[in-house]
């Protein structure tokens, strides 16, 4: 650009100085008259086309130069514009690629999902650690951990397990207390197989939990031979609305009871912890609840079962457990808090038979309809409406509970219990507790204790 600014002055200033020169050489020459010659003119005159024609090369090659740049601007202006397009029509695809994945992934996990299960996974549980000192026994600690292992495989498909874990002796004990697959068919109905609660005991059910338990220790009357404890079968279980009210329900089928006959003190009860089968009658049994109003709940429950072994004399024999349950809680405004009662009773009753006929067991023939008859009634008040914190975490328990004796009358007699208690909130499932209970079991030297226990939930 330079050079070509450079021509430009050099002709301007050869054609300012042919301009000038032709007068000032007329002037100058007097043979002439003040004209130049001939030969000067041709000269000059051939100069200045030369320097032109120099000049209009030079023109020509800019102009050449110049639209070249322009064109090539131009290219570049064009590929400019037209990329963009071609890059958005790139990230257009790539985006569409990877939203084809992302709606494709979906369907690919949900079908592994549904094949190998997902990571809803849930460790839940208690654990807890007593004191215990009982009028006749010696005074122990003791402590258990009990994880809870819930798994969800799919939205319809779940599984429930507890174990037990607490030592004993020189080792520890690990015991299976449940474990439980259960399938969603509707809002109303679930499925479960395996080993699971008894839907009959209540209390084993829902307040077995010592973070849930308000009292150290669990009332004897759904024990022992009275109500079922855990089941190992099948059951259907569920609930729905009836108007402003509520119905639950659970049936199971389940492996039946042992009925004992070889020992004379226990003839005539039923043992629940054999998990097997010892004939081919299988348990039926259930509980239908009754929700009336919020807040308080009544229930019915049942099982029924030949518990006699099979191909022996008792093979025929039925047995029958009952047990109703009640459960109120409330918020008092007059009381400054909630309160809480709870209560279930049980009868067992196992048809007429003739326990060791021939006396080879040294205890017969004895004839009998083994009845028995259990339960408790618990009340807790709690003042949550106190401003006062360790007043409000405070709350003081009254449990009542008895077991009548063994039906054959020769093994342990009728006890009945009361036990007072108070426990401290460290947290919602953090709870210290102190309890003291009066035992006296009927013709015997009294058993009561004295509890401390803390227990917390997860």
């Amino acid at each position: 650009m330079k050079k070509i600014r450079h021509y430009y002055y050099l002709a301007a200033i050869i054609q300012g100085v042919f301009i000038i020169a032709s007068p000032v050489a007329r002037a100058q020459d007097p043979t002439t008259d003040g004209y130049v010659t001939r030969k000067e003119y041709e000269d000059l005159k051939a100069q200045l086309l030369a320097m032109k024609k120099e000049l209009d090369a030079i023109k020509k090659e800019k102009a050449t130069q110049t639209q070249e740049n322009a064109q090539g601007q131009a290219i570049v202006e064009s590929h400019k514009k037209v990329a963009p397009p071609e890059s958005s029509q790139a990230q257009a695809g790539a985006d569409t690629h990877k939203q084809v994945a992302t709606e494709a992934s979906p369907p690919v996990v949900e079908a592994e999902g549904s094949l190998l299960g997902t990571t809803k996974f849930l460790l839940a549980g208690w654990a807890e650690g007593m004191y215990e000192q009982r009028n006749g026994q010696v005074s122990t600690f003791s402590a258990s951990f009990n994880p809870i292992f819930l798994w969800e495989l799919t939205p319809k498909i779940l599984f429930d397990s507890r174990l037990e874990i607490e030592p004993s002796g020189g080792g520890t004990n690990v015991n299976l207390v449940n474990a439980q697959i259960s399938y969603l068919l509707n809002d109303y109905v679930a499925l479960g197989v395996g080993e699971f609660f008894s839907p009959s005991n209540v209390f084993v059910e829902r307040f077995e939990p010592q973070w849930i338990n308000r009292l150290p220790d669990r009332p004897i009357g759904v024990y022992h031979g009275v109500l079922p404890n855990i089941s190992v079968g099948a059951q259907v279980r569920g609930g729905f609305p009836i108007g402003p009210t509520r119905v639950d329900y659970a049936f199971y089928v389940s492996n039946g009871p042992t009925l004992s006959t070889f020992d004379a003190r226990t003839a005539g009860t039923l043992d629940f912890n054999s998990y097997t089968d010892n004939n081919d009658n299988k348990a039926v049994g259930g509980r239908v609840g009754f929700l009336p109003v919020p807040g308080v709940e009544v229930g019915y429950g049942f099982e029924t079962s030949k518990p006699g072994f099979q191909g022996t004399a008792f093979a025929d024999v039925q047995a029958l457990v009952q047990s109703v349950d009640l459960e109120i809680t409330r918020n008092s405004d007059l009381l400054k808090g909630r309160i809480n009662l709870f209560a279930q009773y049980a009868w067992s009753h196992v048809d007429h038979a003739v326990y060791d006929p021939d006396g080879s067991l040294g205890f017969g023939p004895l004839s009998l309809t083994a009845k028995r008859d259990g339960g408790y009634a618990e009340i807790a008040y709690r003042p949550t409406k106190l401003d006062i914190d360790l007043l409000r975490n405070l709350e003081l328990i009254f449990r009542w509970d008895h077991l009548s004796p063994d039906p054959s009358g020769l093994g342990d007699p009728s006890e009945t219990r009361w036990t007072l208690g108070l426990d401290y909130w460290l947290s919602p499932s953090t709870v210290v507790k102190a309890a003291y209970e009066w035992d006296k079991p009927n013709g015997e030297r009294n058993r009561n204790a004295l509890f401390f226990q803390t227990a917390i939930g997860f």
